[in-house]
């Protein structure tokens, strides 16, 4: 077995991805530790020197078990592991591959984001984000949510700036059209409240205020989206969503599409 194996090897072990995790948090002895997981001192002894000789665990003089730099990178890089696992089912049926390979590669961010595949609740979140939203809203979608406009309105007038990205191809229908004619959202646009960029092709669902990731969903087999999303409120998952929207939003144009004046 190769040096990558073993390592898969030791890390395939539940009991010592737990050990692993606890000493994220902080240093402690093999005693606590035990005692912690409610394993046997000779489980826990006999694991440690298994993660100790794969140079993921080292102790000091006062007896504490730590990670070490090199054990804790490796963790780092098994979110991305334990993100995929923890939503296989999603993954057989949806694909990041369209993603920019920086943010593919770096998919364990969103390791704590919990997973909805109701639609209507998807919308719900995104239209109670809107509402709490304070300062900003992104969202990137390959179709306008006609039940959101009213609350995107509502952001608008209390000084929230809002960004949005379609697709190049996108059609309007009459009712949102009549929407979106609102003078909030003229008024808004004057102020530099509003601006809107189009792509190509949009294969990622996203939207977020300055709190919280409302709803991420990648394209299905076929490259279309279900919006079957993930929600979140960690800072660092936030942050990559800003990341991912911004890197978009760069590549996007700002011509608006020609059937936007006649429709």
């Amino acid at each position: 077995m190769d040096a990558v194996g073993t390592l898969l090897f030791e890390m395939s072990s539940p009991d010592r991805l737990k050990i692993l995790l606890l000493l994220k948090k902080a240093p402690l002895k093999l005693s606590h530790i035990s005692e912690k997981l409610d394993f046997t001192v000779q489980e826990t002894a006999r694991n440690i020197s298994r993660l100790t000789e794969a140079k993921l665990l080292v102790k000091d003089v006062n007896g504490l078990l730590h990670l070490t730099p090199y054990g804790e990178e490796i963790l780092e890089l098994l979110s991305g592991f334990r993100f995929l696992l923890k939503n296989n089912d999603y993954f057989l049926k949806h694909s990041a591959k369209s993603l920019p390979k920086r943010f593919e590669l770096s998919l364990g961010v969103l390791e704590g984001a919990d997973l909805s595949s109701d639609v209507m609740l998807v919308f719900h979140n995104v239209e109670k984000m809107i509402t709490e939203a304070q300062e900003s809203i992104c969202i990137l979608t390959n179709q306008i949510l006609a039940s959101s406009l009213p609350f995107l309105i509502q952001a608008m007038s209390r000084g929230v700036t809002f960004r949005l990205i379609m697709p190049k191809e996108y059609t309007p229908t009459k009712e949102i059209t009549k929407l979106v004619n609102a003078p909030a959202f003229e008024q808004a646009a004057r102020a530099g409240k509003m601006d809107f960029r189009f792509m190509e092709k949009v294969g990622v669902f996203l939207c977020f205020s300055e709190r919280q990731v409302a709803a991420l969903g990648f394209s299905d087999s076929e490259g279309k989206l279900d919006y079957a999303s993930f929600a979140t409120q960690d800072l660092a998952a936030l942050d990559w969503a800003k990341d991912l929207y911004n890197y978009y939003w760069n590549s996007a144009s700002d011509r608006i599409p020609d059937q936007l004046f006649t429709s």
